[in-house]
């Protein structure tokens, strides 16, 4: 059947041309016996259905005929969806072509899909110039990037990745009252223990009218790491999330009861999400390389490459596993997906947990690779290989490792900078404004030669870069201008200011009725105790010269 059908297509090559800079990258991934073939058609067409296909490119029909296709449509977002990742991609990225360019993507519906029918019509689909790619992605499971009685220890002094260099300085932000407030998460991935003591009382879900696979249980101790490194709860016992006030978590399960289906998953997440939500990839994909385990960022993928460029053009924040593969991205193997340019994705590389910085050794590396966390040594719950209370699973904890821990740390981080930015503006940051702010604020990699996975995120230095940067775009003059946190406050008033405050700078505060209450120097700790103040509303007055600004602040 197959080899009948040589000479058509023969034929065609001179009729088309086949030179797109998204073909030719299709593969078979190791050790999967079942595959999904997509197909992407250029934008400009108007594509519906299977019988909008054969109309527009009769060539398609004898194919069509000779292997009972069906086509239907790989991306099925609402139509209030559509139309708001559109306006959006226009506000934030100028136009919505990638958002556009998701219409025309189509599964191709195979009877008996084996791996060499399947390989031979993503070979014949690419043949058509109307076409830009045709991908294959696994139906198979790829390996995942890696207060109940009794009591359980406060655990949060193992989480040295909070306090500061070779940690996140993540303690600083908090200081402030920076932790993720009003920012909605989403996770794709397995699975993970909803019933942890540490996530059984926080907005964390699995997402509503999808399952857990009995086959990925075994996994989903994974996603519970991950999802209490970003919000599990500030209780006092267990550990303690980076972001552990973000409005939610919601996980979206690449593996269900029905099957494993990975792009239905992210399909899902940017359909449950908008402007300004932060979606993390806690996934790999098969590389180029011809071993196994040559594991390399999920976009490598075609489909997930133009999903994630939309959202993210949509102003939807990704955060991805670059994954365990010691792959590099910027070798001749890769050059095929380096040239498809910029996801959007912010990349996270892992590195070790030192002031060194440098690249541990199975990560995937190279200029693609935006900005690293630690892969080993990361306090999180789940497992129960470090420890475990009384034999409970839901009292265990482990030291976390892989691109798999570095990418909550960063996405984390991306929370808390997303949060505060909010709380300034109104406004969002997208992803790639993040990703500069991170990789331009962060602790250099000691050894990029060894391979680059950016620097390490330093959350004092990218906190004053959101506010420095809210200033320029409020174009302001006046160097008094500050900001205060936390605000309601009970006892140390902080300050954020801008350089070039005088050591002649003074702190005023005035009561409800305009009299003055307190007055003091700028202290050099840029920290005033406020604990005597009786509760209520008060003023705070900066002054420098000639030149002053006033925030309004609540006194518990």
């Amino acid at each position: 059947m197959i080899k009948k059908l040589l000479f058509i297509f023969s034929f065609l090559i001179s009729l088309f041309v086949t030179a797109q800079n998204r073909k030719n990258q299709f593969h078979l991934n190791a050790n999967s016996t079942r595959h999904a073939l997509h197909v992407s058609f250029h934008s400009d067409l108007v594509l519906k259905d299977k019988e909008a296909i054969l109309s527009q490119f009769p060539e398609i029909a004898s194919l069509s005929d000779e292997f009972q296709l069906n086509f239907k449509k790989t991306i099925s977002f609402s139509e209030e969806k559509w139309t708001d990742l559109e306006r959006n991609a226009k506000q934030y990225a100028g136009n919505s072509s990638a958002v556009h360019q998701l219409k025309n993507i189509f599964e191709v519906v195979v009877p008996n899909p084996t791996n060499e029918k399947l390989l031979f019509l993503a070979s014949a689909f690419e043949e058509w110039n109307a076409v830009n790619y045709a991908s294959l992605i696994s139906l198979e499971p790829l390996t995942p990037p890696f207060d109940i009685p009794p009591t359980t220890p406060d655990f949060m002094v193992n989480q040295t990745y909070i306090g500061p260099n070779p940690g996140l300085n993540m303690q600083y932000a908090w200081d402030l009252g920076l932790k993720g407030e009003g920012i909605r998460v989403r996770d794709v991935e397995y699975g993970f223990n909803k019933n942890h003591e540490d996530l059984n009382e926080v907005n964390a879900f699995l997402a509503p009218g999808m399952t857990i696979a009995a086959e990925a249980l075994e996994y989903s101790q994974h996603g519970t790491a991950v999802v209490g490194i970003i919000i599990a709860g500030n209780d006092g016992y267990g550990m303690t999330g980076l972001a552990h006030e973000a409005s939610e978590v919601i996980l979206f399960p690449e593996w269900q009861e029905i099957g494993y289906n990975r792009i239905n998953a992210v399909n899902q997440s940017i359909q449950n999400s908008t402007a300004g939500d932060v979606i993390l990839y806690e996934m790999q994909e098969d590389g180029a390389a011809a071993g196994f385990q040559d594991y390399v960022p999920a976009e490598y993928n075609n489909v997930i490459w133009d999903l994630t460029k939309a959202a993210s053009d949509a102003g939807i924040v990704i955060v991805a596993a670059a994954g365990n593969g010691n792959q590099n991205l910027d070798g001749t193997l890769y050059t095929s997906y380096m040239n498809r340019g910029n996801s959007g994705a912010i990349i996270v590389g892992g590195g070790l947990p030192n002031l060194t910085h440098n690249r541990i050794s199975y990560s995937t590396y190279g200029s693609r690779v935006d900005v690293q966390g630690w892969s080993q040594n990361v306090f999180a719950c789940g497992y129960g290989t470090l420890t475990m209370i009384n034999g409970d699973i839901n009292q265990g904890y482990i030291n976390f490792s892989g691109t798999s821990s570095a990418t909550p740390m960063v996405a984390a981080c991306a929370i808390v900078l997303q949060s505060y930015y909010h709380d300034l503006t109104g406004n969002y940051l997208t992803g790639p404004q993040l990703r500069t702010i991170l990789n331009e604020t962060g602790i250099p990699q000691g050894n990029p030669t060894a391979g680059n996975i950016g620097p390490f995120p330093n959350m004092q230095a990218a906190v004053q870069r959101v506010y420095d940067d809210y200033l320029l775009g409020l174009d302001v003059v006046n160097h008094t201008e500050f900001s205060v946190f936390p605000n309601p406050v009970q006892h140390q008033l902080k300050f954020l200011t801008q350089e070039g405050l005088s050591e002649n700078a003074a702190v005023e505060i005035f009561n409800a009725l305009g009299q003055s209450v307190l007055l003091s120097k700028m202290p050099t700790t840029k920290e005033l105790d406020v604990s005597t103040l009786a509760s209520g509303m008060y003023f705070v007055k900066v002054s420098d010269g000639n030149q002053s600004a006033t925030k309004k602040i609540i006194k518990q």
